[in-house]
């Protein structure tokens, strides 16, 4: 009787193991999409910056000044979007 319960206890810590395991393997696989996002986002606002000083011709420094413009005109740039 002892042996039975003995086997039912080495399986439910095979299971738990198993499932620490796909624990694991599920963050790896969450945090390397989330690098990839993230990798995907910081490419698109380089290029996006880039644009928008070839067509501004000059560089932007003045940052405020381009966050007023942007909120004034922001819209437009918002329906050329969907």
């Amino acid at each position: 009787m002892a042996t039975a319960k003995k086997t039912a206890e080495q399986k439910l810590e095979e299971l738990k193991e198993k499932i620490a395991k796909l624990k694991t393997k599920e963050k790896a696989i969450k945090s390397r999409a989330s690098a990839e996002e993230r990798k995907e986002r910081t490419k698109r606002l380089i290029a996006i910056g880039a644009e928008v000083e070839h067509y501004a011709g000059c560089q932007i420094t003045n940052m405020e000044s381009f966050k007023k413009y942007l909120e004034q005109y922001g819209s437009y740039i918002a329906k050329t979007q969907r």
